[in-house]
């Protein structure tokens, strides 16, 4: 799936090949040997059914889950606008080994030509909880500079 996507990288954060992570778009930022390295994170969804955002939302903490000893939502908040409603959810993560950290999601709808069309990004930003704090504003700006550029076409 190609989605041309335009957005700022904030400083101090290099972007990665997303190997088969299932991401469209990783970046990581510097980290203490032995520290968890902070990522963010860009998922592409075509989501033809008609879930709300706030179930899509709902979905991705089901699927964290899955895969985590312990998954607490610390907060869910409505983003975005009627045509093209978001949600911002604030987590905290327990691994198998006892690490805590913090996940900042932000479900984005892209509405397509017809329901079916429809896309949800998936933004994500996850690193130890006083590095989470530090890094916010950059994620922030990232979130916010976030725009999907329109069809290239001929003039009409």
């Amino acid at each position: 799936m190609t989605l041309p996507l335009d957005f700022v990288i904030p400083d101090g954060w290099t972007a990665v090949d997303p190997g088969d992570s299932g991401a469209v778009f990783v970046a990581v930022h510097d980290a203490a040997p032995g520290e968890f390295v902070p990522n963010i994170t860009v998922s592409v969804q075509q989501r033809p059914d008609d879930a709300s955002i706030d179930d899509i939302a709902a979905e991705a903490v089901e699927r964290l889950a899955r895969t985590l000893a312990g998954l607490d939502v610390l907060s869910r908040r409505d983003v975005g606008e009627p045509a093209a409603p978001g949600v911002m959810q604030l987590l905290r993560l327990r691994t198998g080994e006892g690490d805590e950290l913090i996940q900042t999601q932000v479900h984005l709808t892209v509405p397509g030509a017809v329901p079916a069309d429809r896309l949800v990004l998936e933004l994500a930003c996850t690193a130890a909880p006083a590095t989470a704090r530090r890094l916010a504003p950059g994620f922030q700006r990232f979130v916010g500079s976030l725009h999907v550029r329109q069809h290239e076409g001929k003039a009409q």
